[in-house]
């Protein structure tokens, strides 16, 4: 009981000074401001705090704003190091698998709102690639029904454009923090869990890119386009893939010749139209348009190489790390082996080492478990015993995650 109680007292000290010394200095550095009524529940009550997920900055700039130190969720893979692990044991932070049921990650999340904590989730489970927030699946809904929780919405605008998934280094602009809440009062709760997704759903749903408040900013700094060629893999001139290449402000396509350039608010100006350009050449003003247009085709393309024989549909060269496991959580990956992932007209991964042309991996991507895209350059999935990474030498992991999700939908 003692040894609890010191270990909150530590995590509230150590909280705090992160707010006063990190999320504070964040908020003047960032331009950051609040809109709304921020709902603060008293000591003991517990409650959940939902908001979209956009960069590694988030939970120091929200919890400058709330009065209580916050359990946030986060993925297990910044469990990794020995001095992450101990930093986020102090902050009782939780840590979960992405994209796999974890039982351990539940139980965990229902103990600390047992012991009144603010538990802290994202409806995208990780941080968002274009600023657009997801549907939020059930299980919060259901547990603010089972728990009778109160619920802190927080819609974050702007702290996209100052940190895109893709890229390494924040910008200045404008954030703002909506805040807003639900059920205060718990009769208040409805008794259905789709109605309760709903309603928070409302609360939260947004698309930076499309937000004038916002894009009216520009969100300036050095290498603005820097790894956007982590999230588009097409060339809308010659609509050939992973041909795209990012500098400065610039990305170009290293087939056709085209060339745009990014602006700080999700904007492109075109320089030069690639030569030769297909008779299906788009062009693009807004980042989101893009991003829409380069999933929309991507499956169609790969199913209409499939058609005329084309085999592999796609090729790169790639670095592969693998680790035997029993549990996700004790993965140990080896020294690399060097390579190629190619897709198959069957839509399989095959991983073929360059130095005796062995085949390392050969899996259907739809069987692949707990796919997910981790420091933003490196796709990860498991098989039984076995846990996989892919770094694809600058091109898309995201892609590969991509293709997953689609096959699954089907």
């Amino acid at each position: 009981m003692i040894g609890r109680r010191l270990s909150f007292m530590w995590r509230d000290i150590l909280w705090w000074w992160l707010k006063i010394f990190v999320g504070l200095p964040l908020r003047f550095l960032l331009h950051t401001q609040s809109e709304g009524k921020i709902f603060n529940p008293h000591r003991g009550q517990p409650a959940f705090l939902v908001g979209n997920h956009t960069n590694t900055l988030d939970p120091f700039i929200i919890s400058s704003f709330i009065k209580r130190p916050i359990c946030f969720v986060v993925t297990d893979d910044d469990f990794r190091y020995k001095i992450t692990r101990i930093l986020l044991g102090w902050l009782k932070v939780i840590p979960t698998a992405k994209n796999i049921p974890d039982y351990v990650t539940m139980r965990t999340l229902i103990k600390a709102v047992k012991q009144g904590q603010i538990v802290a989730v994202s409806p995208e489970g990780g941080r968002n690639w274009d600023g657009e927030v997801l549907p939020l699946d059930e299980t919060i809904p259901r547990l603010v029904k089972k728990l009778r929780l109160p619920v802190i919405c927080v819609k974050q605008r702007g702290s996209y454009l100052t940190w895109p998934r893709w890229t390494n280094r924040p910008r200045r602009g404008k954030i703002i923090l909506q805040f807003s809440h639900l059920f205060e009062n718990p009769a208040e709760i409805p008794d259905g869990v789709a109605e309760i997704a709903l309603m928070i759903d409302e609360k939260l749903r947004y698309s930076e890119l499309e937000d004038p408040e916002i894009t009216k900013h520009t969100f300036g700094g050095r290498n603005i386009a820097e790894h956007l060629e982590l999230r588009f893999w097409l060339c809308p001139h010659c609509r050939n893939f992973f041909v795209l290449k990012s500098k400065g402000r610039h990305l170009y396509c290293s087939n056709c010749g085209a060339r745009w350039e990014l602006s700080g608010n999700g904007t492109f100006v075109l320089k030069r139209f690639g030569e030769p350009a297909v008779p299906e050449a788009r062009n693009f003003k807004r980042y989101i348009d893009w991003a829409h247009y380069n999933d929309a085709v991507t499956m169609p393309m790969l199913l209409d190489r499939k058609r005329k024989g084309r085999n592999p549909l796609v090729s790169l060269a790639a670095r592969m790390w693998s680790s035997s496991i029993q549990t996700r959580s004790d993965r140990r990956f080896k020294v690399p082996q060097e390579g190629t992932a190619s897709l198959t007209p069957d839509f399989r991964m095959v991983f073929t080492r360059t130095e005796d042309n062995k085949t390392l991996i050969d899996t259907p991507l739809s069987e692949m478990n707990g796919a997910n895209v981790v420091w933003n350059q490196k796709f990860e999935f498991f098989l039984p015993q076995v846990a996989y990474r892919l770094a694809f030498y600058g091109q898309s992991a995201y892609f590969w995650y991509f293709l997953t999700k689609k096959l699954g939908e089907k």
